[in-house]
């Protein structure tokens, strides 16, 4: 799966120096981003924190969800979520705290992200 270029470049803009300040200065937008992700209303709720929180913050989120539910989703849909976090280098080990708690079922997440993932690949 190959991203868009200027998708790519956001996500790798996002590790910064390598920092830990770095780090946080965005995991914290990412997790509120998350947060506010986290509802069975995803699909309504997504175009206004994607304008909030930016493509990138949206994307880890995604990627991240992706993941965790990787054993029930496309493998198109997986290759992308792992092309997005081999990009963010500096991340916590952990990154469940990005992870969008939607309460659907796994396969959902194709259904509301489809459009996001389309827009951020070359596919």
């Amino acid at each position: 799966m190959k991203l868009d270029n200027t998708f790519s470049r956001e996500i790798k803009k996002i590790n910064g120096d390598g920092s830990r300040e770095a780090k946080f200065a965005f995991l914290n937008p990412t997790k509120q981003a998350a947060k506010e992700l986290s509802t069975t209303q995803v699909s309504d709720l997504s175009r206004e924190v994607l304008r909030k929180y930016g493509r990138a913050s949206v994307g880890i989120c995604v990627a991240a969800t992706v993941i965790e539910r990787e054993d029930r989703l496309e493998y198109e849909t997986v290759q992308w979520a792992r092309e997005v976090m081999r990009l963010w280098t500096n991340r916590p080990i952990d990154t469940g705290c990005v992870l969008i708690q939607d309460g659907l079922h796994p396969t959902k997440i194709e259904e509301y992200a489809r459009s996001f993932i389309r827009a951020t690949s070359n596919n």
